[in-house]
């Protein structure tokens, strides 16, 4: 028999039904994936919420069905203990396990004033090291390969240190000996030990840079019942190491925005003022800075939230794309600004990218061209209700950025 003849066209039809079949299995696949990630892992309920009231991404193609709890057809109210309810597409290909727990979330004053923040760090932080000249001429780096950018050194010989000037008269005091330095780095305490370098002047250096404190400008987000505060929205990063800060103590300052740089395409804009470092002027404490952002409590509530009224704290899962408002402070008294949720990830790893918002009020693109640097934590209002704070900036685009959920920011 003769052997029949592929020709081109025919081969020609096979790459191209090849490539169809490559090109639907990715997208069948990829399609799968970004439909379970959108699915969060745990959810947070009120007490008094019905099973059949909750709400998932892509309802209409996800079915779910609760796997453990103690509900029944008289009575679906979501009980105290945690439950589970299992999803899945069309309802026959699994996708994830979601975990539903009460919890009841406070009501909040929202914020929206400019605030100044000072904040100690843990120990010293190493910013990074570098060369130094000895007396006899030559380029030495006694902390190479022993500290590093990130590093916080909280001992020197023993003794705890907390500024830069502790560590500087320790080192002068060596007499170029060695120096037993304790530091903190991921996490973990470590010993180590180095030979300062006798310089030409008789002094002594460890070829490092370090820092002990951060200051700048942001916007309070919210304050509850017992006068603690949530601010920021993100966590205060060092602009040397990109690394998050820890922080000894801090204290929050009253502040007024000077002036408005306004944000352009692939140059995004910023609040500068005034931060007024006086004992009369400290409005609290800060305790803590997470990736979340800074919390603490107030000694008093701040004069610019006098006309606020304490609100009910929205769920994840109430958040909806349309109109919603922001609070923030650009001429001197905290004004609402109209803004629309264009889209909600209720489980993106990065929680303080968890909403893109779009500014569509005309005053406030008149003025900042939108988000700025400093509105930060400016609380976002939806329903009547605190759904998250303002937390960056699209460079390409300053009318548009991204936010946090209200809920994730109330969590200890």
């Amino acid at each position: 028999m003769k052997k029949k003849k592929i020709t081109e066209r025919t081969r020609a039809i096979y790459r191209m039904l090849a490539m169809f079949l490559l090109l639907f299995f990715f997208l069948v696949t990829g399609g799968f994936w970004y439909l379970k990630s959108s699915i969060p892992d745990q959810l947070n309920v009120a007490s008094y919420e019905d099973v059949d009231t909750i709400k998932l991404p892509f309802q209409s193609m996800v079915k779910d069905e609760v796997v453990y709890a103690s509900v029944s057809a008289e009575n679906t109210k979501i009980p105290e203990e945690k439950i589970k309810i299992q999803c899945s597409f069309l309802g026959f290909v699994p996708l994830k396990t979601v975990e539903i727990q009460q919890k009841e979330l406070p009501q909040v004053l929202p914020g929206g004033n400019t605030i100044g923040i000072f904040m100690k760090t843990k120990g010293i932080l190493v910013v990074g090291t570098g060369s130094v000249t000895d007396a006899d001429g030559m380029e030495r780096e006694p902390s190479l390969g022993i500290l590093k950018s990130g590093d916080y050194i909280v001992k020197a010989d023993g003794k705890e240190i907390f500024t830069k000037e502790e560590i500087l008269e320790i080192v002068e005091k060596s007499q170029g000996k060695k120096i037993r330095l304790t530091v903190i780095r991921n996490g973990f305490e470590k010993e180590c030990q180095i030979l300062p370098v006798r310089m030409q002047d008789g002094s002594c250096k460890l070829g490092v840079w370090v820092r002990d404190d951060t200051q700048g400008l942001g916007t309070m987000t919210y304050v509850d019942g017992q006068k603690q505060y949530g601010a920021l929205g993100h966590g205060i990063s060092d602009v040397d190491t990109g690394l998050l800060m820890q922080i000894r103590d801090g204290k929050l300052y009253r502040a007024s925005v000077g002036a408005v740089k306004k944000g352009e395409k692939g140059n995004p804009g910023e609040l500068s003022g005034t931060i007024y470092y006086r004992d009369d002027q400290i409005l609290g404490t800060i305790t803590s800075n997470s990736e979340t952002g800074i919390k603490g409590m107030l000694y008093a509530m701040p004069q610019e939230l006098s006309g606020h009224s304490f609100v009910q704290t929205a769920y994840r899962q109430e958040v909806h794309t349309g109109n919603a408002s922001i609070y923030c402070s650009i001429d001197g008294s905290v004004k609402e600004y109209t803004v629309e949720i264009e889209k909600i990830n209720l489980s993106h790893r990065d929680i303080n990218k968890s909403m893109v918002i779009r500014v569509k009020d005309q005053d406030l693109l008149e003025k900042t061209g939108g988000i700025v640097q400093g509105m930060s934590g400016s609380p976002i209002l939806q329903d009547g209700k605190l759904i998250g704070a303002v937390t960056h900036v699209f460079v390409a685009d300053p009318s548009r950025g991204y936010a946090i959920f209200a809920e994730n920011m109330l969590e200890k």
